[in-house]
């Protein structure tokens, strides 16, 4: 895709409900910037009513643009994964506002996540296509995780209903209160690998983990790096996986994982793949879509590669 292509409509997708406060206040800024524009684009802001929502009005105005559009998604990874949905290999372009609790794929996709600084620059974007992960009939734009770490997000939602003005640091206390009950599952995994000599074959496994991410950015949780190697365009994804250890063994690795220098670690796996089948062998996978959690026996996953126009600011 031509990256100097220059979108003139833009639609600004906002979850009211995101972050600490109230998404709408953005509203007057969004606007005073782009009427301030020269040859003022075309430039519309819609508030999200409803899950699913999101999905369903970008797919529309995909539909009705095509490439003159940029979707802006206003809020956090999961407002994201959802405009993402709605655009999957559209000629429409999307960016982000990031005004959730964490922004984790803001960390890797974007300059800032400074909002006051990005609204000038989403004019101007460099747009360029990069990859998905479609798992069984959903899409994951960041990261699909699977054990622990979703314990630790069904946490992180419950703790910020509550408690909105703790943002991030929601999740450091979500994790002392998971490590309570249990941290292990059985699991199978079949997985289409890409080995170190560029080699694609298939390998199966079956362990005992604490957690495991296919990552196609790298961040998750509040800024843990389970995948320092992920890139978000080069149509592989990255699967990663923890085996189950010891309590004390788990608080060593803890600030190692959030850093992203785990890798080394005997318990650690990283595996380069494009597709792959994972089953539980005890009960459902309890997993999330950039944060979106579900339960299931089974799940398959696989790349979409270049399935979606990004616009970097």
């Amino acid at each position: 895709m031509d990256q100097r292509r220059k979108p003139d409509v833009f639609r600004f997708i906002l979850n009211p409900r995101a972050g600490r406060k109230d998404g709408s206040y953005l509203t007057g800024q969004i606007e005073s910037v782009f009427a301030s524009l020269p040859d003022a684009p075309d430039c519309q802001i819609i508030l999200t009513e409803r899950p699913g929502h999101a999905t369903r009005l970008a797919a529309d105005f995909a539909a009705l643009y095509g490439s003159r559009l940029m979707v802006v998604a206003c809020g956090g990874d999961g407002t994201a994964r959802e405009v993402a949905a709605g655009l999957v290999d559209t000629e429409a372009a999307m960016s982000i506002l990031p005004i959730g609790t964490a922004n984790d794929f803001a960390r890797v996709a974007l300059s800032t996540r400074d909002v006051d600084l990005l609204i000038p620059l989403l004019p101007y974007p460099c747009i360029r296509p990069i990859d998905l992960i479609a798992v069984d009939d959903e899409v994951s734009l960041n990261i699909t995780s699977l054990g622990f770490d979703t314990k630790v997000q069904l946490k992180a939602m419950q703790l910020n209903t509550r408690f909105r003005f703790l943002g991030s640091s929601v999740y450091p206390l979500a994790i002392v209160l998971s490590l309570i009950g249990k941290r292990q599952y059985a699991l199978r995994c079949i997985l289409d690998i890409i080995d170190q000599d560029g080699q694609a074959k298939e390998i199966t496994l079956q362990t005992n983990m604490i957690l495991a991410a296919i990552c196609n950015g790298r961040y998750y949780g509040g800024g843990y790096n389970p995948a320092p190697t992920a890139s978000l365009d080069d149509g592989q994804l990255v699967f990663s996986m923890v085996e189950n250890m010891p309590l004390r063994r788990i608080m060593t690795l803890l600030p190692k994982y959030k850093k992203g220098t785990h890798l080394e670690d005997q318990a650690v796996h990283t595996w380069s793949v494009r597709s792959g089948e994972i089953e539980a062998l005890d009960g459902v996978l309890l997993g999330n879509y950039d944060g979106d959690a579900f339960q299931k026996k089974r799940i398959h996953f696989r790349v979409l590669p270049g399935a979606l126009n990004f616009g970097f600011c």
